[in-house]
């Protein structure tokens, strides 16, 4: 199992889990192992009992087959429509002008259409299109996989599937390849039917204009013909152009006018039509293979924090000791003891700041720093404009690397918050770690909030320490 496999299983776990992982099945707890593995370690568990792999599996040969399918439909109208429009019983000649542009003039306006798609994909995100495919595989699903859509989760996990490989940055990829492998099909087999009825049939190419000069129409057929010339096909010379005319028809040399026109014709559908779109799904298949490659689970999801409690705890409780303990000195309502159950921890020499906080909340923070033996004194309440630049001015010259940022959780990320904290971030040789107290209850959305914060400005989830108030009511 590769590592996009590995991890659109832990995308099939949290689907399937639906909003909160299960606290009952999750790996062991290792100080050693980062969040990453202890994931998939958890998801290939669960696996063995889910059969995620193989509901995936099914969903990879289902979508395969489907394109499969409507390739050889594509291959198939490419060729009819050759025979039907422009091989029928009763024409004897045929305008070039008119085949190229039936065949063309769509291709280059579908071909503008993925590149505007490809270059602005939220667009194809909740899609009546997307929907429309849905809807359509769940009808081909439940009439040829009448057991395999009865499982609670299929229709979840057919959901995340879907998602991951046909929307966002991986989507216009896989759909780029299906709409390029569609096109690719209809001009082989526009083609082959062309090569076929051009030896069975004898026709005669012409052309004819109203509004547009006679030299108009020789230039853009040399324009035309100048790259499957200097390929080497064989192309109409400026006589034969001229004596294809229609009512202008010259009756000798019209066996080479014949060749020489059906030469233009064939190595056009294969120049302008099969081989771009070749090149572009071979193309897009190689951005494909390094889009799974650089494919990254969104670790500030509610789900996965929660989850991170459970397989590498990031959590410290501050709590009131025995009235025999008491020390006011640092909190006027009793002294708070340190329990820890973690395996993030703080280093051992650490510059420490605090953001915005409340007289309570910065004497926990204190509190805090005491049981990691760093001097409380040092600890820098953050409240105005002045602050922060005096802030950054130290930061750029103290010997300090590690850099603790104390901050309440109950407090919104705001944009202004985050510009401040990426000026901090961007400064050299330094490591920041997030220190989050919690002194009251929230939501479980508020702590995927400030994951993606620290996502954004460049904090490891790894660095990112919850500090929990014993006797506050937390989710």
């Amino acid at each position: 199992m590769n590592q996009f496999e590995s991890r659109l299983l832990v995308e099939g776990v949290r689907a399937s889990e639906s909003v909160s992982p299960d606290q009952a099945t999750y790996a062991t707890q290792s100080n050693e192992k980062i969040f990453d593995v202890l994931l998939f370690e958890r998801a290939k568990a669960q696996d063995q009992n889910l059969q995620i792999s193989s509901l995936f599996e099914h969903f990879n040969k289902l979508t395969k087959n489907l394109s499969r399918l409507l390739a050889l439909l594509l291959f198939i109208l490419g060729g009819l429509a050759v025979q039907g429009l422009l091989f029928s019983e009763q024409l004897t000649s045929i305008n070039f002008f008119w085949a190229f542009t039936l065949f063309f003039i769509p291709n280059l306006f579908m071909l503008l259409v993925w590149l505007f798609l490809f270059v602005k994909p939220e667009l194809l995100q909740n899609s009546s299109l997307t929907k429309f495919t849905l809807m359509m595989i769940k009808q081909f699903e439940q009439r040829c996989n009448k057991n395999t859509t009865q499982r609670h989760d299929y229709w979840p996990l057919f959901t995340c599937y879907f998602n991951i490989h046909f929307a966002k940055k991986l989507g216009r990829y896989q759909l780029s390849i299906l709409t390029h492998l569609l096109w690719l099909s209809y001009f082989m087999g526009a083609t082959l039917m062309s090569v076929m009825m051009l030896a069975t049939h004898q026709v005669d190419f012409v052309w004819q204009t109203s509004i547009l000069s006679t030299d108009t129409f020789q230039s853009l057929t040399q324009l035309l013909a100048y790259v499957p010339q200097q390929l080497g096909f064989p192309v109409p010379s400026i006589e034969q152009i001229q004596h294809s005319h229609i009512g202008n028809e010259a009756v000798i040399d019209a066996e080479s006018r014949r060749l020489a026109w059906s030469s233009l014709l064939i190595s056009s559908l294969l120049l302008y039509g099969l081989l771009p779109r070749l090149i572009l799904l071979l193309v897009m298949y190689s951005q494909c293979k390094q889009a799974k490659v650089a494919f990254q689970l969104d670790l500030s999801l509610p789900y996965y924090v929660q989850l991170r409690q459970l397989l590498k705890p990031n959590r410290t409780i501050l709590g009131v000791s025995d009235t025999d303990d008491v020390d006011f000195r640092c909190h006027p309502e009793g002294v708070f003891v340190h329990k820890q159950r973690q395996d993030v921890t703080l280093p051992s020499h650490f510059y420490a700041l605090a953001i915005e906080l409340s007289t309570q909340q910065l004497a926990f923070a204190i509190t805090h720093l005491q049981q990691n033996n760093a001097d409380p004194m040092r600890l820098l309440n953050v409240c105005d404009y002045q602050a922060q630049q005096a802030l950054l001015t130290e930061l750029k010259h103290n010997k300090y690397h590690d850099v603790a940022i104390y901050i309440a959780l109950n407090r919104l990320p705001d944009r202004g918050l985050k510009r401040f904290m990426s000026e901090l971030t961007v400064l050299k040789d330094k490591h920041f770690h997030l220190c989050l107290i919690i002194d009251k209850a929230l939501n479980k959305q508020r702590d995927s909030d400030w994951y993606r914060l620290a996502n954004d400005v460049g904090i490891s989830f790894d660095n990112i320490l919850h500090i929990e108030i014993k006797g506050a009511n937390n989710e």
